[in-house]
């Protein structure tokens, strides 16, 4: 009985949000059918709630996670899919627990409660989840694909070829995120945006250190009009190389770990399997 009062209000709240606000937010539920969000259908309870708390996306913490989604989905729509994951949330949240009381108070089960809360925190956690492995296959195919242009960059710009000129056909020769922000930067300063500008709008939008670097470098060489230049790209080509050899060095010790314990509990399954008839008999 305990139990009860809280479940009957719960679900009691989230049916008058269901049936009063589907409508309102259509437009936006509608724009997430492809977006691998599952149940975005009911999204528009979670945009009702953060309008009624007037949920701040201008805030410290929000605009660290803004600029994050904006690698992935550029500057333009980056607020937009921070409201939508934190809508998706708040709306599991709220779907979930409703759910979790019923289910205890038909069964009568405390036990049934803690499962729930778990089960929809895990909701709310599989959605920043999702976002962060977004975050960093984007980062690292970024870095994967960085040490390949630095070496085009430095064959182009010792045979004597302008650094634009060498940007834009070594955008133009390769295919995923890289080239595709290269080619961003290309077409800015094709739109009268300068030259060091475009180089530091395209670090911005990668987002990671190595670019910011990259790009902090080559403004300083243009500035300064040496013939450095090609040294540079030089050393950080080589530099890249390098850490990409420990990325992917890395990445299989990671690999060699995560079957350690699947092993682990197979052994475990055939030692239990081997010694139970043992202790049976004894």
């Amino acid at each position: 009985m305990i139990m009860l009062m809280p479940a009957t209000i719960f679900v009691l709240l989230w049916i008058l949000l269901a049936a009063k606000y589907e409508k309102k937010f259509v437009s936006i539920t509608q724009t997430l059918e492809k977006s691998g969000y599952p149940l975005y259908e009911l999204f528009y309870i979670g945009f009702e709630l953060l309008e009624m708390v007037r949920f701040n996306t201008k805030s410290d913490y929000a605009r660290k996670k803004v600029k994050e989604m904006s690698e992935v989905y550029g500057r333009r729509y980056a607020e937009y899919y921070y409201y939508v994951q934190v809508g998706g949330q708040v709306t599991y949240a709220v779907t979930m627990v409703p759910v979790v009381f019923i289910l205890a108070v038909l069964g009568n089960s405390p036990m049934a409660l803690a499962f729930g809360i778990v089960l929809a925190f895990l909701c709310v956690w599989y959605l920043s989840e999702m976002f962060k492995d977004k975050l960093t296959a984007r980062r690292e195919e970024l870095l994967a694909d960085f040490p390949q242009v630095l070496s085009k960059l430095t064959l182009l710009v010792n045979s004597g070829m302008m650094l634009r000129n060498a940007w834009n056909r070594v955008a133009n020769d390769g295919k995923g995120v890289l080239y595709q922000e290269m080619a961003a930067a290309t077409a800015e300063m094709q739109n009268g945006i300068s030259e060091p500008d475009a180089y530091r709008n395209f670090a911005e939008r990668c987002g990671l250190k190595e670019m910011r670097k990259f790009s902090s470098l080559v403004t300083q060489s243009l500035a300064k009009g040496s013939g450095d230049l090609s040294y540079f790209l030089k050393d950080m080509s080589d530099e890249m190389w390098e850490m990409k050899k420990n990325m992917v060095k890395q990445k299989s010790e990671q690999a060699n770990s995560k079957l350690l314990a699947p092993i682990v509990m197979i052994f475990l399954g055939i030692l239990v399997m081997i010694m139970a008839p043992i202790l049976g008999g004894l």
